[in-house]
């Protein structure tokens, strides 16, 4: 089996309300971009790749009407989405390796997914690598979950059978979607309580 996870939500946890507030300082209210599991408008662009880093700065002064924002103060609020992930659930990533390939398949941006590896995955000496031997991200493909492209181009990179992998995601609608496509899927809501229904303490998959 390949286990392929999903970013936020799954891996790294999350608190919208910081970000919406550390936007509203700013003077831009991000609510009517923010949905629960992808992103509209700028973000969306953002997340789909569409939008460098730089002009996604640029975007926000514009739609804001606040030319006078730095880049640091919009990735700082923008930063405040991600919490953290626990060490128990880095210890079992790297565990998880030990006997699996394993991927990260997320719909993020360069933003959150530099934080992730510069805060949470390496801030402990861990290269990346230590987790994961190939990353899927949106801003990179040009594609986002839930769109079938996507898992065809996984499957099709991973050079496996759909039913060889097994997925971790929180949207039921990207889970649908994997399933329609042969993966075998774990709907994970948030918590990190899939760390010990999935894996046991070797980081091997409790049915497989």
């Amino acid at each position: 089996m390949i286990p392929v996870f999903d970013f936020g939500g799954v891996i790294v946890d999350l608190y919208k309300t910081a970000s919406i507030e550390a936007f509203d300082r700013l003077g831009f209210d991000i609510r009517p971009y923010l949905g629960t599991y992808k992103q509209g408008g700028i973000f969306e662009q953002f997340e789909n790749g569409d939008l460098s880093t730089a002009e996604f700065y640029d975007e926000i002064r514009r739609s804001a009407n606040r030319s006078q924002l730095t880049d640091d103060e919009i990735r700082r609020a923008w930063e405040a989405y991600l919490v953290g992930v626990p060490a128990d659930r880095l210890d079992c990533l790297r565990r998880v390796k030990r006997h699996y390939r394993t991927a990260v398949l997320s719909n993020t941006n360069p933003i959150h997914w530099q934080q992730g590896v510069r805060d949470f995955f390496c801030a402990d000496g861990h290269p990346i690598s230590d987790y994961f031997d190939t990353l899927f991200l949106s801003c990179e493909m040009h594609l986002q979950k839930p769109d079938p492209r996507v898992f065809d181009h996984v499957t099709a990179q991973l050079g496996c059978a759909p039913e060889e992998i097994i997925f971790f995601d929180d949207s039921e609608e990207n889970c649908r979607v994997a399933a329609e496509k042969g993966w075998n899927v774990r709907l994970t809501p948030a918590g990190g309580a899939w760390v010990k229904e999935a894996f046991d303490t070797e980081g091997r998959l409790r049915h497989e």
